[in-house]
């Protein structure tokens, strides 16, 4: 979720002019005063993919990314995320499946999420892509893995599930007391503040989010939604509030750190002609990811019925609750394999956790990989 802050990421950009220099240095696969991290980095940025659209039961139409060839493998993000988020975990996985990754509804290039949100339009809008695609096989994040659960139920075409800490609501756990003041700072514009209030109240913000002041953050993170965000659809919007020359100067070089944290963690547009999600646009669906909480409750024998063989993954790193939930369903579970990933949260599968690792997971459940 932490991962969207606002701003437009130059590395394709980048990639792009120097793929067009005559002289590219010793290595050819490597832009010139690159470092070998960098260039993998650059390597999957420059990775080409094709567009779709599927339409769901509703009407609604779902937007997705396709690359690569192989058995089809469907990745679906998580909360205040879009399809960008896991370009670089298909980017990895592409050359051995053709992934698919859509944009949930209310995100993206995909329609609004309607007047009957919940998991039922959601496994709907998943039906859509995989009787289009002929995809078996599935993977979720964090509430997109809880739609994947819910979806593996009825959608018999899914042959092996893979989820990673789906926010199953056992007994009131997954917290959502976050959600009210989360709507009321979205509905007076301040959507900075609303995330701020969403990854702390979900446990899911990273250190600098967690532990720096919230006075000192929310101007920042106010300032950087603004920036591209397309005007919010029945939420309303607060006048933007002056700020003296003195506080942008101080906010400056105190937030530095902060700024910094932001920029690594921008969301990148997808190519030439598809720019990046803006964090004021994303930020606002967490409301509906809450919603899929909400009607997690108490759901949890049903997936006893679950007799398809499911991967569990989890990060050490991450809170309590997850991993909790994590072990409830190993549980009940009647075919299930459960990993957890050490030194790692819950952002692992996103672009900026640890996707490399994600994918090692995945190829070798999806049984296209052997252990490195």
């Amino acid at each position: 979720m932490a991962a969207d802050v606002a701003r437009r990421s130059q590395l394709a950009l980048d990639n792009a002019s120097w793929l067009h220099q005559g002289d590219r240095g010793p290595n050819p696969t490597c832009p010139p005063a690159r470092s070998d991290a960098q260039c993998e980095r650059l390597a999957i940025v420059a990775t080409t993919y094709l567009t779709g659209r599927v339409t769901s039961a509703d009407g609604t139409s779902i937007g997705y990314r396709q690359l690569g060839h192989g058995p089809g493998l469907v990745l679906v993000h998580g909360g205040g995320q879009s399809a960008q988020n896991l370009m670089d975990l298909a980017s990895a996985l592409s050359g051995d499946f053709t992934v698919y990754v859509p944009d949930r509804r209310g995100r993206g290039t995909s329609g609004p999420p309607g007047d009957h949100y919940g998991l039922t339009v959601e496994c709907q809008d998943l039906d859509a892509l995989l009787c289009h695609s002929g995809s078996e096989f599935v993977f979720g994040l964090s509430s997109g893995a809880l739609l994947c659960l819910d979806a593996a139920l009825s959608l018999t075409q899914i042959r092996r599930l893979a989820l990673y800490e789906p926010p199953l609501s056992i007994d009131h756990s997954t917290p959502v007391d976050w959600l009210a003041r989360f709507d009321r700072e979205v509905a007076e514009g301040k959507i900075g503040s609303a995330m701020i209030t969403a990854t702390r109240g979900s446990q899911t913000a990273p250190a600098l989010i967690r532990l720096t002041p919230r006075f000192l953050l929310a101007p920042l993170l106010n300032m950087a939604a603004r920036r591209g965000s397309t005007p919010a659809k029945g939420h309303g919007s607060a006048a933007l509030r002056p700020m003296s020359r003195r506080r942008r100067v101080v906010l400056r070089v105190v937030l530095w750190p902060v700024r910094r944290f932001a920029a690594s963690r921008a969301p990148r547009g997808s190519g030439d002609d598809e720019p990046a999600v803006p964090l004021g646009d994303l930020v606002a669906t967490m409301h509906f990811d809450a919603q899929l909480v909400l009607q997690s409750e108490g759901r949890l024998p049903e997936y006893e019925a679950l007799t398809i063989p499911v991967l569990l993954l989890g990060g050490s790193d991450s809170a309590p609750y997850l991993r909790g939930t994590l072990a409830a369903l190993e549980a009940v579970l009647p075919s299930v394999q459960r990993i957890q990933l050490a030194g790692i949260g819950h952002l692992a599968p996103d672009n900026t956790g640890a996707p490399k690792r994600v994918a090692v997971e995945l190829g070798l459940f999806f049984g296209h990989r052997k252990r490195p």
